[in-house]
């Protein structure tokens, strides 16, 4: 069953930046963790699934960060709706933690699936039409690939 958990990283998901690769990576790499941890069940469950979720909570915002930088220096025109999809996905994720620890019942291997799912279709769908934007940029000529670095 645990190989139903887990994703694969493959090319199809790269949107070209490998910044923001590497951190997909990560991302798929965390909820694969997430995913496989909490199926396990048992009594530390729940403690794994909070250690996990939290530190997966802090990388998002990093990325989000990363991205909408990147999207910004580059004039990205759905920079604001993208944006707005990165703040929508955080409040909604720290709304189930924090009812989850305030004692909701909360099935950490739902959740685990719920987050995988919008991660794959947030790169196939939301970042796909900013690696287009930045392909099209490279195309012309017109982008400096300077500003897909941070730090």
């Amino acid at each position: 069953m645990a190989e139903k958990l887990t994703v694969k990283w493959e090319d199809a998901y790269s949107v070209g930046v490998t910044l923001i690769d590497d951190q997909h990576k990560e991302l798929i790499r965390m909820t694969n963790e997430l995913a496989l941890g909490v199926e396990k069940g048992g009594a530390d469950a729940e403690v794994f699934f909070m250690k996990v979720i939290q530190g997966a909570v802090k990388y998002v915002k990093t990325h989000f960060t990363t991205e909408e930088i990147i999207m910004e220096r580059l004039k990205f025109p759905d920079y604001l709706p993208h944006k707005k999809e990165h703040e929508n996905f955080v409040a909604e994720v720290l709304r189930d933690v924090k009812a989850f620890e305030e004692g909701k019942k909360l099935v950490p291997l739902e959740f685990a699936k719920f987050l995988q799912n919008w991660v794959l279709n947030h790169i196939a769908k939301s970042d796909k039409k900013y690696a287009a934007f930045f392909d099209e940029l490279r195309a012309r000529g017109q982008l400096d690939e300077s500003l897909l670095a941070i730090g």
